[in-house]
């Protein structure tokens, strides 16, 4: 009957609510008093609070030059290497972040310190990596998809690019979208799945499509082609974000209907 007692005698936290409130006020807390906020991440901070015990947020910061990458990186790098949050202001990510620490409180210098080096040396891969891959077009890393496999059965990734733009005109006259947009559909479906085969994208998975955004934007290619190389992966859940333009839904559902229709046609047809 003592359990609960002498575990928080100890420094100890047992309660997972009470452990995610400690965080999420000691985050936006530290991120105030440089002006911004730290985003709720539901998968994060579940991930955090069951990796810790006695919760002490620290707010490290890094390099302003690393703001020149695309901030979906950063976040990224942040999230899935380090398990830090983001400080944003009008969402757009400011030079910081903020660790949790599990009761070290007297040591708070040394812990941050040892995040920021941690944290410069990612963020140094990533702008090797983001370099590297600009060194080209987005529209020369298509054939390299040809070494990438979908499916034993269902060929390369350059197979799948080939069906899609084979795919989208068809869609573009079913969906009575217009001359222009036909055209950004086109290009959008030659460089849908570009971005798999730079160093990001095999570097964070997880960014496939928004590296695609980004490096397109930055070769000069239509705004309505960016987008659309990000909004294919829309929706990623059944509740999440629908595409906001009809290039960008139109090679969601030819993305959609490839896959369905291929793993039909090899006999892996959903239950």
């Amino acid at each position: 009957q003592d359990y609960f007692k002498v575990i928080r005698t100890a420094g100890i936290v047992i309660d997972p609510a009470e452990r995610r409130r400690l965080i999420l006020d000691q985050a936006q807390r530290l991120a105030a008093e440089v002006g911004g906020e730290v985003p709720v991440d539901p998968g994060l901070l579940d991930e955090v609070v069951n990796l810790i015990e006695q919760p002490v947020a620290i707010r490290g910061s890094f390099e302003k030059e690393y703001l020149e990458l695309p901030q979906d990186v950063l976040i990224t790098v942040m999230r899935k290497h380090q398990r830090y949050f983001p400080i944003l202001r009008d969402a757009s990510i400011l030079p910081y972040f903020v660790a949790v620490a599990n009761g070290n409180s007297a040591h708070v210098a040394n812990i941050r310190e040892g995040n920021e080096a941690v944290l410069r040396a990612r963020f140094a891969d990533a702008a090797y990596f983001v370099k590297r891959d600009r060194q080209q077009r987005l529209a020369d890393f298509v054939p390299d998809l040809d070494r990438m496999t979908v499916h034993a059965r269902l060929g390369s990734l350059l197979a799948k690019t080939e069906r899609l733009e084979r795919l989208a005109p068809v869609l573009a006259e079913r969906l009575g979208l217009t001359a222009a947009e036909t055209a950004d559909l086109a290009r959008a479906a030659r460089l849908s799945k570009a971005d798999i085969a730079t160093q990001m994208g095999t570097e964070l998975t997880g960014l496939q499509g928004a590296i695609g955004r980004d490096y397109a934007l930055g070769d000069g290619e239509p705004e309505a082609v960016a987008l659309a190389l990000y909004e294919q992966y829309l929706p990623k859940s059944a509740t999440g974000r629908l595409p906001s333009s009809r290039v960008g839904f139109a090679l969601s559902v030819a993305d959609r209907l490839d896959t369905l229709l291929g793993m039909f046609a090899v006999g892996q047809q959903p239950t």
